[in-house]
């Protein structure tokens, strides 16, 4: 059985398996275990005051999976709190239909992308277990790693180029590319002056700077 423990410092959970460490924080404990209450109808896994920053809470968050686990809810895909509704049927949509996106993940709160080049282009597909979660998988892959559905700015068709889903704050980032000076990658990309990516011609800069504004570009020319 897994030892757990406080860090009350960095608002964690610290989970021991015997082969190593895994951290869950505080409020993502307490969010799931709201989160399931909610969609079962099962107030007394609700978190309480007292609950939070305590065993007694991952406990309850445990005994909230639990219940998940042995519910009919179980089958179906797992968002994450904090996930857009219209996200989330769009992520559902595009599993369903085996579609290739891209996602464009970020700050829901400014809309500001965080630049991600890697795990953003590929099909959906999801977890298996009690919380079923979506996975990006990407072209020649078998599984991949878990959406960060919760800071979804955009999820785009591959194929058309069509925004299928758009976070309401979200907004085309603001690139620019100048000379760097520098004769062994002379093309550098800016976000607000701040060098952010550097290339040895301006193909790829262009590349680059339309891929991070949302353009179905494969990665591989930039890289």
């Amino acid at each position: 059985m897994n030892k757990v423990s406080i860090n009350v410092e960095q608002q964690l959970y610290v989970i021991d398996d015997g082969e190593g460490y895994t951290c869950f924080g505080f409020a993502n404990a307490r969010d799931h275990a709201n989160q399931i209450a909610r969609a079962l109808g099962r107030t007394e896994l609700t978190f309480t005051d007292e609950d939070y920053a305590t065993l007694a809470g991952y406990e309850k968050y445990g005994h909230a999976v639990h219940a998940w686990s042995h519910s009919p809810l179980t089958r179906t895909t797992y968002f994450e709190p904090g996930t857009d509704i219209k996200a989330a049927r769009e992520l559902e949509s595009c599993r369903s239909h085996h579609r290739k996106v891209r996602l464009i993940l970020g700050d829901t709160s400014s809309g500001e992308p965080w630049l991600e080049e890697h795990d953003v282009v590929g099909r959906i597909g999801r977890t298996m277990g009690a919380l079923k979660v979506p996975l990006l998988i990407e072209p020649g892959e078998d599984g991949g790693g878990a959406i960060l559905c919760a800071c979804l700015l955009a999820i785009v068709d591959w194929k058309s180029g069509d925004v299928l889903y758009r976070h309401p704050a979200y907004r085309e980032i603001d690139l620019s590319i100048k000379p760097s000076g520098d004769t062994e990658r002379p093309w550098d990309v800016l976000r607000h002056e701040e060098v952010v990516a550097s290339f040895r011609d301006i193909g790829q800069a262009g590349a680059y700077l339309a891929f991070m504004r949302g353009a179905t570009i494969e990665p591989r020319i930039f890289r």
